[in-house]
């Protein structure tokens, strides 16, 4: 009669490694997409720590339509967007396309139907288009307060 002892010995061996490769293989997929989702994020909210927009002057020409002129300081690259919303001591505009985008140092005035009567700020928050065209807001909003003339 054989002994049938080492070819049990070599079959658990051999299932061991195969357990520790499908685990290996599992936890690499988990810390990939972590790692992927990350990257994204990161990357925005570094471009976002470099852009600085702001309103430097807003003057109302009649009823809802004001005159806004933007400014972006000379840190960062590439150009941004900016949203605008009209705010009033009771309510506020929806959010209004600044149609110009910005490179550095551009100082751009624009003729804008704030949506909204007395306004007396305005928010600007400014987004990234990334290649698919897809939008990608800052987490920064600045704030200019505006005397009504």
């Amino acid at each position: 009669m054989k002994n049938n002892k080492g070819l049990s010995t070599v079959v658990t061996t051999l299932i061991i490694i195969l357990l520790v490769l499908v685990a290996v293989g599992i936890i690499w997929g988990v810390v990939n997409n972590l790692l992927g989702k990350s990257t994204g994020t990161i990357e925005t909210s570094t471009k976002c720590l470099d852009v600085d927009v702001r309103a430097t002057k807003v003057v109302s020409n009649s009823g809802t339509q004001y005159n806004v002129t933007l400014y972006r300081a000379p840190t960062g690259d590439g150009e941004v967007g900016a949203k605008i919303v009209f705010v009033s001591d009771t309510e506020n505009s929806g959010t209004v396309d600044f149609t110009r985008k910005l490179e550095p140092l551009d100082r751009f005035t624009e003729d804008i139907d704030g949506q909204i009567q007395n306004a007396t700020k305005v928010e600007v928050t400014t987004y990234f288009e990334d290649d698919s065209g897809k939008e990608t807001y800052c987490p920064i909003t600045t704030t200019f307060e505006f005397e009504l003339e």
